[in-house]
């Protein structure tokens, strides 16, 4: 047989006999960010513990709670504002704006949730419209300046709720975020992508848009936030639902049916277990990876459990989820120093995430073993996480 014959033969068949390479990523989900001022004006090193998980992560999430000044006009907000205080008090109506205490924070909060790693942000919330379509675009060009790839905003209803998508050697991300709060429906729509209760116009708009990632992306994340509760629906465009429970439920797998990866939601200040829904994951609340809120008290916010929290780390291969590992947060009430301190300096303290050890990570390893048990969820305890392995029945 002629050598070269043989040759073009043997690279056929070769090239035949291997499997297609395989693609692994690593992708951080966090919960949600609200904070009110650079905490390097505060700490050494905040969120220290967490910075050695970050690094080694190709991908970080997160939704960024606040709404950025403009550089040039400060959508409105005085030059005497103090946001961890909200005072002085200038209510909407005197300005373009979605809350009376707004979390207007400086471009560098953004700066630095990117320097820590976090590169994929939603920016569709309760608070996204605090300071109006300036916020919203203020934001917009912040994430844009520190090359974090964000969605659920926009300069109309279309780009707001287009998919985001990041790409890490080669493997591509889709990201679809909208918030289910306490917005009014016709003041906010036209910059910031919202699925009202019961609107069937905004669940088809996002379902549509689930469905254009999946023809684009390797993986697609659906991001909720969802903070409602039954007596926000006058006035605001929900229409009112039996259960608000089952109702995110419902479109949580609705958005997963539509070919979403994965579903997490935020909102409520606690978090909530896990479910797998036709192999993928359906977290209906992270908790918080930061929360800087008003009460300068300790134990004002007792109820809401806004102090823990979990970090997720996915390992992702050939486009599936194979591993979900979860890390508890202590996010620091400020008992330690709270009597050293005044009030302004004990609010830009506080609330930020530092990884939790002892009896404290073990509680909230078991609450949130307990919560997932309840949507059948197993999950096992080891070396200080929560541990879910995805096997190919699920």
């Amino acid at each position: 047989m002629n050598k070269m014959l043989i040759g073009v033969l043997v690279v056929v068949m070769t090239g035949c006999s291997l499997d297609p390479p395989e693609s692994e990523i690593t992708l951080i989900v966090a919960g949600q960010a609200l904070i009110k001022t650079d905490p390097r004006l505060s700490w050494e090193n905040p969120f220290g513990s967490l910075r050695p998980i970050l690094d080694n992560a190709d991908v970080a999430f997160t939704n960024f709670e606040m709404a950025v000044k403009s550089e040039h006009d400060r959508c409105g907000v005085p030059e005497d504002y103090v946001v961890v205080l909200g005072e002085p008090s200038f209510p909407r109506g005197q300005r373009p704006g979605n809350a009376g205490g707004p979390h207007a924070v400086e471009p560098e909060v953004m700066e630095f949730l990117a320097s820590l790693g976090f590169n994929l942000m939603s920016i569709s919330n309760n608070h996204a419209w605090d300071l109006g379509d300036c916020g919203v675009s203020a934001t917009r060009l912040a994430a844009d300046a520190n090359e974090v790839i964000h969605a659920g905003g926009g300069t109309d209803l279309a780009s707001a709720t287009a998919p985001a998508y990041i790409e890490v050697e080669g493997f591509t991300i889709g990201l679809i975020a909208a918030t289910t709060s306490r917005d009014e429906r016709d003041l906010i729509s036209g910059t910031v992508n919202g699925v009202w209760t019961g609107q069937q116009e905004d669940i088809d708009r996002n379902l549509q848009a689930v469905r254009e990632a999946a023809d684009h992306a390797d993986f697609v994340i659906y991001y909720q936030h969802f903070q409602i509760d039954r007596d926000d629906f006058d006035d605001l465009g929900h229409i009112s639902v039996p259960d608000l429970h089952e109702w995110q439920s419902g479109f949580a797998r609705a958005v997963i049916d539509a070919g979403a990866s994965m579903y997490v939601g935020h909102g409520e200040r606690a978090f909530d277990g896990i479910e797998i829904y036709k192999g993928k994951p359906l977290i209906r609340q992270l908790g918080g990876l930061a929360y800087q809120g008003l009460q300068p008290g300790i134990g004002a916010y007792e109820a809401s459990r806004p102090w823990e929290g979990l970090l997720s780390e996915l390992t992702i291969r050939n486009g599936r989820v194979v591993n979900m590992e979860f890390i508890p947060l202590d996010l620091d009430e400020g008992e330690t120093y709270r009597s050293d301190l005044d009030v302004v300096s004990f609010l830009t303290r506080r609330g930020l995430a530092e990884i939790a050890v002892g009896e404290q990570a073990q509680s909230i390893l078991a609450d949130f073993v307990d919560l997932s048990d309840k949507y059948g969820t197993d999950l096992t305890i080891r070396d200080g996480r929560a541990i879910l392995e995805f096997d190919g029945n699920r």
